[in-house]
């Protein structure tokens, strides 16, 4: 029988989400190609188990059509951030979630230096385009009140930073803000930032502006910044109470991803410093789930590897879904195998990728053949200090009808 409290993985295959009784970390890497069962299989089920709080990357908003209206009846607060129809989503502003100058900094560098890209252009460019936003974002949230603290106004003072001239030699609306800024406090860490970049040479200045307002000019859309001119959201209210979170992401249009990251990203560390400095045993009182769907592609965190080993201690826990080892190989480099090592249960649904399979293969000390050949709707699974399990990929109606006596009423009849 089912418990409300388990992590369901296959066919008879239910575990503990007690760490303290399990002495294993909830984390789980999904890995499995395309249609091998990783949402209907596993996604859906501990969807349906409504135990503690979910931040889902939710590809298209299916997820949140077919079971937010059921969360919401189990009690959740149920929320979507919706990054492919803004207009239709709960406001979030990530200027809100900046405390400190590293925030800052760190902010600037996600949305100019795109962690993701891997571009082979000169990095010297990037850096002064990030040294530039540095201050910009710096003047919004020390010298402004906090309803100006938006992206709509974060590009007005970047086009402020244009001057009249081709050589930068005339003064721009920007130096006059911060020759006010200096008269005020000549150490400010605004103008620091500034003069760092205006010492460049004219061309330098001139492709560091052009490369700021390129990464930002994608975020002008009248629906984008209403989205993010305000904070509806309340990151922290997730480990308080129980919410589920949709995030909807578009799984074909890149435009997004800058912003998808920083959220993620933001999430992560808000939920973690709410733990450590507001939460008995700094532990959250509600545990939180990240179920990251197409993980390696659609939503990384900034620097995730050195998180998700600490993550655990805080009430946090992960359920990455990726396609092939190699994809966290190109998107985190050798820190993929980090990842891999601090999920405590992995799941094998079948694909095509040799190298994986190898790997597979070496775990359950079988031919890699077998592997590559395994039953469709078959899996492996892998928990720490444990012998692997070969079974079959879950039934959600068999689910439905353990949990609940009888099926539970059409997906249709489940929407919000």
């Amino acid at each position: 029988m089912i418990r409300n409290d388990d992590l369901i993985l296959a066919d008879g295959q239910y575990y503990s989400l007690d760490c303290h009784k399990t002495q294993l970390n909830n984390n789980v890497l999904v890995v499995g190609t395309s249609g091998s069962g990783k949402t209907r299989s596993i996604v859906t089920p501990n969807l349906l188990q409504a135990s503690g709080s979910y931040v889902v990357s939710d590809p298209k908003g299916n997820l949140y059509k077919k079971y937010g209206g059921y969360l919401k009846e189990q009690g959740y607060v149920v929320k979507k951030l919706d990054f492919v129809h803004p207009d239709r989503s709960v406001h979030y502003n990530p200027f809100h979630y900046i405390h400190s100058e590293q925030d800052i900094i760190k902010i600037a560098h996600l949305m100019i230096g795109d962690v993701r890209e891997g571009s082979k252009e000169d990095p010297y460019w990037k850096q002064t385009a990030e040294t530039l936003l540095t201050s910009v974002i710096s003047y919004l949230m020390s010298y402004t009140s906090v309803k100006y603290r938006n992206m709509s106004n974060l590009m007005k003072l970047i086009l402020a930073c244009q001057p009249q001239d081709d050589d930068f030699k005339s003064k721009t609306a920007y130096d006059d803000i911060m020759a006010g800024v200096e008269s005020e406090n000549p150490n400010a860490f605004t103008l620091r930032q500034y003069k760092k970049y205006r010492m460049a040479p004219a061309r330098t200045l001139m492709c560091t502006l052009s490369t700021a307002t390129a990464r930002l000019g994608m975020y002008e859309s009248r629906e984008l910044c209403k989205m993010l001119e305000d904070d509806t959201l309340e990151i922290t209210d997730i480990g308080k109470r129980k919410t589920a979170l949709f995030v909807v992401v578009s799984d074909t249009d890149r435009s997004m991803d800058t912003l998808v990251n920083i959220f993620f990203t933001q999430a992560m560390n808000e939920l973690c410093s709410y733990a450590d400095d507001r939460c008995r045993d700094n532990c959250l009182p509600v545990p939180v789930r990240f179920i990251m769907d197409d993980f390696a592609t659609n939503c990384m965190i900034d620097e995730f590897p050195r998180m998700i080993s600490s993550i655990r201690s805080r009430g946090i826990s992960t359920m990455l879904m990726i396609q092939a080892e190699s994809q966290l190989e190109a998107a985190y480099g050798r820190d993929g195998d980090t990842i891999i090592g601090n999920c405590d249960t992995y799941v094998y649904l079948g694909g095509n990728d040799v190298k994986t399979a190898k790997a597979v293969s070496m775990r359950c000390d079988l031919p890699l053949k077998k592997i590559l050949n395994m039953p469709v709707g078959t899996n492996w699974i892998f928990r720490r200090g444990q012998e692997p399990v070969n079974a079959s990929n879950f039934n959600l109606d068999k689910y439905r009808s353990l949990r609940y006596g009888e099926k539970l009423p059409e997906q249709k009849n489940l929407v919000l």
